[in-house]
């Protein structure tokens, strides 16, 4: 069992009410699974939502919007009577409207703790399982968010059991509510932290240059990584007594490679990751934000990112 001190770490963690965002899609049904196993363990009441955003509305006569929003609320009611969502407190959410203003009224009313939804991975996250401007969610919920993306395999025998958790950090103030996600989760029994900072590539002396020198930058490399672990290593507050060691890690990459190679090579089964808040969906691509894009898009786990 996890030490008290683990435990007040992350007393503000909580996910006692979860919104599951579908589109009926086989995108849809893998975060399906991690979310009732969340729920389960939690205990957490669920809110599943489908939002029909305005331009899917028919203009054919023959199928007027009402029409389609009955034929839409039979398929979520089918969905709610599943056998899955037995003993977990549910309801269903069925509204019309723009995809981010429907999800946080929802997460609003409901006070939601933590949204799941799944990724189709097309052109980037274009093209999310909610629609095109569903990427706002990962930019603006003011709750961490929790995407399934398209080359994740789902264990039913064992979804949403995160054994290994990869803790990726740029050491931006962002990532200190991640911290506290990562470390509620890994309140489990023999799981494992990982925490690593990826540095990006920079610009290097040319090799045609006398200066430039191999064994000077292998040797800047070793002392940079001792430095760079040295500060993840005070990242965890001093009362904290994990499970299991903790490893920390630090690589030289492109960061979204590098945080995707860590976690292949450490078979981790969780991303936590943090990404800094904006109301403008479009972000430079050298932000912690196009890199958790990346990084949700090609991933082999579930990410949970967390905007501050």
């Amino acid at each position: 069992m996890a030490t008290p001190a683990v435990m007040r770490e992350a007393k503000s963690i909580s996910f006692k009410n979860i919104l599951l965002a579908t589109d009926f899609s086989d995108a849809s049904e893998k975060a399906l699974n991690y979310a009732v196993a969340i729920a389960r363990r939690q205990g957490s009441k669920m809110a599943l939502v489908h939002v029909i955003p305005p331009e899917s509305v028919t203009l054919i006569p023959e199928l007027p919007h009402e029409q389609q929003r009955i034929e839409v609320k039979q398929r979520m009611e089918t969905l709610a009577h599943r056998s899955q969502f037995e003993r977990i407190p549910h309801e269903i959410v069925l509204r019309a409207g723009a995809v981010w203003s429907v999800i946080s009224a929802v997460i609003r009313q409901h006070d939601i703790d933590l949204v799941v939804l799944g990724t189709h991975g097309r052109s980037g996250l274009k093209k999310l399982a909610l629609g095109s401007v569903a990427e706002e969610v990962l930019r603006r919920a003011v709750c961490p968010v929790l995407t399934v993306g398209p080359h994740i395999e789902v264990d039913s025998s064992t979804p949403g059991e995160f054994q290994r958790i990869l803790f990726a950090t740029d050491f931006h103030p962002a990532s200190a509510k991640a911290l506290d996600c990562a470390l509620f989760l890994v309140n489990q029994p023999e799981a494992k932290l990982i925490l690593l900072h990826v540095m990006p590539p920079t610009a290097l002396p040319s090799p045609g240059l006398k200066f430039y020198d191999e064994g000077a930058i292998n040797q800047w490399q070793a002392k940079a990584r001792a430095s760079l672990r040295e500060k993840l290593q005070q990242l965890l507050p001093p009362a904290v007594r994990l499970g299991s060691e903790p490893e920390f890690a630090v690589g030289f990459d492109f960061v979204a490679d590098g945080i995707l190679k860590a976690a292949a090579a450490r078979k981790a089964d969780l991303i936590v990751m943090g990404a800094k808040r904006t109301a403008l969906v479009k972000v430079s691509a050298h932000t912690l934000g196009a890199v958790s894009y990346e990084v949700i898009r090609r991933a082999t786990c579930p990410v949970l990112t967390v905007s501050a």
